[in-house]
């Protein structure tokens, strides 16, 4: 069988996206190649991809099968102990960038930071010009984000705590968190195949979303940034939120590609730090 026929026969199975991930994981390579090539699939490579094929029918996501996935034009290992990076994390990492650039910010707290995609996109991005710490409550997860950093040779500093509890006495310049956000009742298909505790949030998936507003202002430096991924119907209440803290002032609404709210960033209101780092 030639790969064109086979590619032509599985649309239906693959989105468009998946389906090229699939070919360059398979394939090692770019996608376009092959194609002009119209490669002949060898026993090997046909078994590959037909077990592929069945293990995605099933509905297990395919960075899992894989045991990879692409973000900011990187590439992660993933595993079932760590959330999948998606497309609308890469528009707050977007935006974090844009930030520490326009005021120069030296110091950046991933909270939740699960693979690391954020905060090694964030290293590669700027170097040695900024000092990365990120955090998670799977050491599972931490021992995964070591190893992408490694393998991308990002200097980002890991630490296995809850939320802020591993920070007492430190703050920093930017904030920038994607944490737990989906309410118990949403997580149906695929996403059952995701770490649990790194989707799942009560009071309809504001829960942690909450606690960081609460907690954040304390471990940020004197008008210092937060940055938060959230939930598509979650803008008015976290906009309530905020307002009722009086801590911060909201910069921008980050809108996914959908055009769904998919993220805010805050800037605290001016205050002492408690900390240096």
């Amino acid at each position: 069988m030639r790969l064109k026929n086979w590619i032509n026969s599985n649309r239906g199975i693959f989105p468009e996206r998946d389906l090229r991930f699939l070919l360059k994981c398979v394939f090692y390579g770019d996608r376009s190649p092959i194609l002009e090539n119209d490669t002949f699939l060898n026993q090997k490579k046909l078994c590959d991809l037909e077990k592929i094929k069945r293990l995605y029918a099933k509905g297990i996501p395919l960075p899992y099968i894989l045991g990879k996935e692409e973000f900011f034009a990187l590439e992660f290992k993933v595993t079932p102990d760590t959330l999948i990076p998606r497309k609308e994390t890469e528009l707050v990492t977007e935006r974090a960038i844009e930030i520490i650039a326009r005021n120069n910010l030296k110091t950046v707290l991933d909270l939740g930071g699960g693979c690391g995609n954020i905060a090694i996109s964030l290293k590669e991005f700027f170097k040695q010009k900024i000092t990365i710490v990120s955090s998670d409550i799977s050491f599972s997860a931490l021992r995964i984000a070591k190893e992408n950093a490694g393998q991308h040779s990002a200097g980002v500093i890991f630490v296995n705590t809850d939320l802020f509890n591993g920070f007492r006495g430190e703050c920093f310049d930017l904030i920038v968190s994607n944490p737990p956000y989906v309410a118990p009742e949403l997580i149906k298909g695929s996403l059952r195949y995701e770490p649990r505790e790194a989707l799942e949030a009560s009071n309809d998936g504001l829960w942690f979303i909450e606690k960081i507003l609460n907690q954040a202002h304390l471990y940020l430096k004197k008008e210092g940034y937060l940055i938060l991924e959230i939930g598509y119907n979650h803008k008015q209440r976290v906009n309530r939120i905020a307002a009722n803290l009086g801590l911060y002032k909201i910069v921008e609404w980050i809108k996914d590609y959908s055009n769904h709210w998919r993220g805010v960033i805050l800037k605290g209101k001016r205050q002492k730090a408690k900390g240096k780092r």
